[in-house]
């Protein structure tokens, strides 16, 4: 634990989600009470920021920040810890009131050692108890006592979370609603884990500094200073409020732990499990909210999307087709079978969203005759859906497995390990991102049939202004800077062209390599070859490219050139994968064969010799991107192998091309 500081200024920080009229009773109170501290708020790109920037133009005395994206409570509180280095903290919810100066937890802020401080807390519904901000330390059973909603009953004993009164030095975590942060214990600890969308941070950032040797506190005054409604940001609807519930979930099984898919953390999701399906008290809303969901799907098949995570490109790419099936009426669960991530933001709320070990096959859908799962190829997730599927037999519902085989392939023997290959050929359709995908993979091995066509997709973006044709042009490349990735084949056919006064090239990304690629770029060339670092998203990689360079081999479907494509900006690719028939075998880009220096460094020329085609290509490119790898043409093609699979057509299904 480092040493105290002397005592810090305060700054307010509140996360804004979709209630102004809320936040604006919050800053009254602020105002009222602890008129000498700065406020920050960070508005999450709700369906109620219109609103909160009216809020804004009243109060130009407080930092605004609008976020484009909904980050989650835990990241956009990190972004505003970051605003302030040099302050104290209170951070606080949108939906509380202050009713006090808090005079008592900023003077326990001060003192050393302390890491973060709580005042009671009225609720004005009279259901929790003043002190039951703070909680005991997690466990398995506690979170499951909870669950069932016997904490409170059993208040004060081993089996509750919650303590029988206040009690000051608190050995688990307090909620966040109204929560002091020591500046010191923020510099020391480090911010709070992102592995979490909103719920839990305070559940595993607050243990880890008891562990350092902070304390935790809550302050008792003699009179209210906090009045908090619980859920008051969502109150008002219930598919945000089911959202909720399942975030909080997966918290309590992040926080719990998930280590090799038999940490802790599994045990509750069990237990959670078990409870949803035979307490009375569950069971009775949970069978009517099915039944309700198979009335709305009308004769649509449920579907259930698997995925590890949410963090990467390819993993969103799954959020997209959970959204998009259930926007056309089918019901939808999405089961992250690792982690969460940034995506679970662009989540549609009518997805049930789980977060639960591959060896825990039993998901929620809607009490329909037929149900699909679709996920990937690895072991967690084949194991997961085809137990899925045999369980379908226990409940009278008929279920079909359709995995997604978009591994990279490998030219030189078998993709995938004997036991994965024989799973797959078990399966009632394969789904693969091109013919020629399904060729490389087959090439050594075979994998059973029907196999169906599904490519990835994308947002379309709006084309930008159309570039110059004459001065230099500016190639750029976004990868993951790994050896393999061929940036180095790129730079050595750029060297090989002898026509360095022509041409820059902009490397977007970062990686393990970085180092070892910057160091074999030759000396007279390093003014030309420019390296970036991760951007915020495509837009801002792309907006100065004149032409976008795929070199790699690795990746069977480049989503990077769907994003150049969609924008307008020529792709120049190695014809590797999905390559070719992604940019229509050359007329929507320039496919490179073979993939060598040779190879790259004419097709580099062309387009330094015909500058005017190249606003050929980006018209042709961006036509073929809207007509064929759209996040509505993803959801076109799976639901007409939908169709193959279950062996008749459902309402709004898409004609058999």
């Amino acid at each position: 634990m480092s040493e105290p500081s002397a005592r810090r200024e305060l700054a307010v920080l509140i996360v804004s989600y979709r209630r102004a009229d809320l936040l604006e009773r919050a800053l009254a109170s602020v105002d009222k009470w602890i008129p000498d501290a700065r406020v920050h708020i960070w508005d999450n790109a709700s369906s109620g920021t219109p609103a909160v920037r009216e809020l804004a133009e009243s109060r130009p005395d407080v930092t605004w920040t609008f976020s484009d994206t909904n980050l989650g409570y835990i990241a956009a509180m990190n972004r505003l810890m970051a605003q302030v280095p040099d302050h104290d903290a209170l951070q606080l919810n949108p939906d509380a009131e202050l009713l006090g100066p808090l005079t008592r937890a900023r003077a326990v802020l001060a003192e050393p050692g302390v890491a973060a401080v709580s005042p009671t807390v009225i609720d004005p519904d009279g259901r929790d108890e003043p002190w039951d901000v703070a909680h005991r330390e997690q466990g398995v059973v506690r979170n499951l006592v909870n669950a069932a909603g016997y904490a409170k009953r059993l208040r004060g004993r081993v089996l509750s979370n919650l303590y029988e009164g206040p009690h000051e030095r608190v050995d688990g975590y307090l909620t966040g609603c109204c929560l002091f942060i020591s500046r010191d214990a923020w510099n020391a600890l480090g911010p709070f884990d992102e592995s979490f969308f909103v719920y839990g941070e305070d559940a595993t950032w607050q243990p880890d500094a008891r562990k350092a040797g902070w304390s935790l506190r809550l302050v008792d005054d003699p009179e209210p200073q906090v009045r908090h409604a619980s859920g008051g940001t969502v109150s008002d609807d219930p598919l945000a409020s089911v959202r909720g519930d399942d975030l909080l979930r997966a918290a309590q099984v992040i926080a719990l732990g998930l280590e090799h898919q038999v940490g802790r953390g599994t045990l509750f999701s069990a237990g959670a499990t078990v409870l949803e399906r035979f307490q009375r008290s569950k069971r009775g809303p949970r069978q009517a909210r099915l039944a309700a969901l198979a009335q709305q799907a009308a004769g649509r098949p449920a579907v259930v999307v698997l995925t590890h995570g949410l963090r990467t490109a390819a993993e969103r790419q799954r959020a997209v087709l959970a959204n998009q099936l259930v926007a056309r009426g089918h019901p939808v669960t999405l089961v992250c079978l690792d982690h969460l991530g940034p995506s679970v933001a662009e989540l549609d709320p009518r997805v049930r969203m789980l977060l639960q070990p591959w060896w825990q096959p039993v998901v929620d859908v809607a009490d329909t005759d037929e149900a699909l799962v679709v996920g990937g190829t690895t072991a967690p997730e084949i194991g997961f859906a085809t137990t899925w599927r045999t369980l379908g037999r226990a409940v009278g519902q008929r279920r079909y497995w359709l995995p997604l085989a978009q591994d990279p392939a490998d030219p030189d023997g078998p993709t995938y390990p004997d036991l994965t290959a024989r799973a797959l050929r078990t399966a009632d359709a394969l789904l693969v991102p091109s013919s020629q995908h399904h060729v490389d993979l087959t090439r050594h091995q075979w994998l059973g049939g029907p196999v169906l066509v599904a490519p990835l997709g994308i947002s379309p973006a709006d084309p930008r202004p159309a570039r110059p044709t004459s001065g230099r042009v500016r190639f750029t490349v976004v990868t993951r800077l790994e050896e393999r990735g061929n940036t180095t084949l790129l730079i050595r056919a750029l060297d090989a062209l002898a026509r360095p006064d022509e041409w820059s090239l902009d490397v977007v990304g970062d990686g393990p390599d970085r180092a070892v690629l910057e160091a074999q770029v030759p000396a007279y060339l390093r003014g030309q070859v420019r390296w970036h670092t991760d951007p915020t998203g495509p837009g801002e990689a792309l907006a100065d490219a004149d032409v976008l360079c795929v070199p790699g081999v690795d990746d069977p479907f480049p989503l990077v050139a769907l994003e150049a494509m969609t924008r307008g900006v020529p792709v120049v690719a190695s014809a590797t994968g999905s390559v070719p028939e992604v940019l229509d075998h050359g007329a929507a880009g320039v496919v490179v064969a073979p993939v060598s220096v040779p190879a790259w460094t004419e097709a580099l020329r062309g387009v330094l010799d015909d500058r005017d085609r190249l606003a050929l290509l980006a018209a042709a490119g961006r036509t073929r991107a809207l007509e064929h790898y759209t996040e509505a043409a993803v959801a076109d093609a799976h639901q007409r192998a939908f169709v193959r699979v279950l062996g008749h057509p459902f309402p709004g299904a898409p004609a058999a091309s």
